[in-house]
């Protein structure tokens, strides 16, 4: 399993807060690049791109990390699993609009794709009154 203080590094960190997104935008981006790298290391060389939820829950499941945290914490897991495969599910599109595979997707695209997406929500907002 990967060592989670790698996931971001600090540099990574200060890179995404000088964006000028909102915080839950620069949030997302974090945790869109950690479900990347947490399940590139928990799925070895199976693609990320057909990962079904069935095989996350089995990833995580094996994790003794995870597994002590669920026993702190009945439901973490599921928890864990939800946002696991709801990331995944936006690293597809990010990867499908850059042409790349899930897998090869890089924080510059990952933040691109949200930088995009909150300037078309702020295009199509309705003007102040």
């Amino acid at each position: 399993m990967i060592d989670p203080d790698s996931l971001l590094s600090v540099s990574e960190c200060q890179g995404i807060d000088q964006l000028l997104l909102p915080a839950a935008d620069r949030f997302a981006i974090r945790v869109a690049v950690y479900t990347l790298r947490y399940l590139k290391a928990a799925v070895g060389d199976r693609p990320l791109d057909d990962l079904t939820e069935a095989q996350i829950y089995d990833c995580i499941a094996k994790d003794p990390r995870l597994q002590a945290e669920e026993e702190r914490q009945a439901g973490f897991m599921t928890w864990y699993g939800q946002i696991l495969i709801s990331a995944l599910k936006q690293l597809r599109i990010i990867a499908a609009s850059a042409n790349v595979t899930v897998a090869e997707l890089e924080i510059a695209q990952i933040s691109y794709w949200f930088q995009q997406q909150c300037q078309q929500r702020l295009q199509s907002a309705p003007p102040p009154p």
